[in-house]
């Protein structure tokens, strides 16, 4: 010990030489990982040239080795823990994150085909300019044009299906809102 408080690499390479295998097998009962035994042993290798300047010359330097090396080990298993802990963490976000994106399209899907159902029951000069307005992104001149028809009699016809629709979808409303206090409720969790 005295030795390597005075910087002596052969100290240090002898005291390796004699518990590196040792404290291989004793760190392999707790850490079943080769790698990672290595490293833990290796760091308290490591740990012991760091702080040679402050050891205590008369101790016992086997002591020292396996009691840096149990810390090392429960710091490995800390470590471990808490990685499999936001793992598990992380896996039941997407699962949860999957299980509102397919809830969401179920409804999108739901609301889009009860739109469609809703313009099918529109007067077909109704449905034709609420289309090319909506879904073409005509302008009312230009719908006027195409339908032979007033931009003010065009203005009606969208206006009347944006009533229509409103009216008729508005149970979607109540669903939209138990969507929104689900999601808030997820996000906090």
């Amino acid at each position: 010990m005295s030795f390597i408080k005075q910087g002596n690499e052969q100290a240090l390479e002898a005291l390796y030489e004699r518990y590196y295998k040792l404290l291989c097998l004793k760190a392999y009962k707790r850490i079943p990982s080769t790698p990672l035994v290595e490293e833990v042993v290796q760091d308290v290798f490591v740990n012991l040239w760091v702080k040679s300047a402050s050891l205590d010359v008369h101790g016992n330097v086997k002591a020292y080795l396996y009691a840096t090396l149990r810390n090392k080990i429960l710091h490995e298993l800390r470590q471990e823990s808490t990685r499999a802990l936001y793992a598990d963490k992380i896996r039941q976000l997407s699962r949860e994150r999957e299980e509102i994106q397919s809830l969401e399209s179920l409804y999108a899907r739901d609301a889009e085909a009860r739109i469609h159902r809703v313009i099918g029951t529109l007067s077909p000069q109704c449905r034709r300019a609420f289309l090319l307005s909506r879904f073409e992104n005509l302008s009312y001149k230009q719908i006027a044009t195409s339908m032979n028809i007033s931009v003010n009699t065009v203005e009606k016809h969208v206006a009347k299906a944006l009533r229509v629709l409103k009216g008729k979808l508005q149970e979607y409303k109540d669903i939209i809102q138990i969507l929104i206090v689900i999601l808030f409720l997820i996000n906090r969790s």
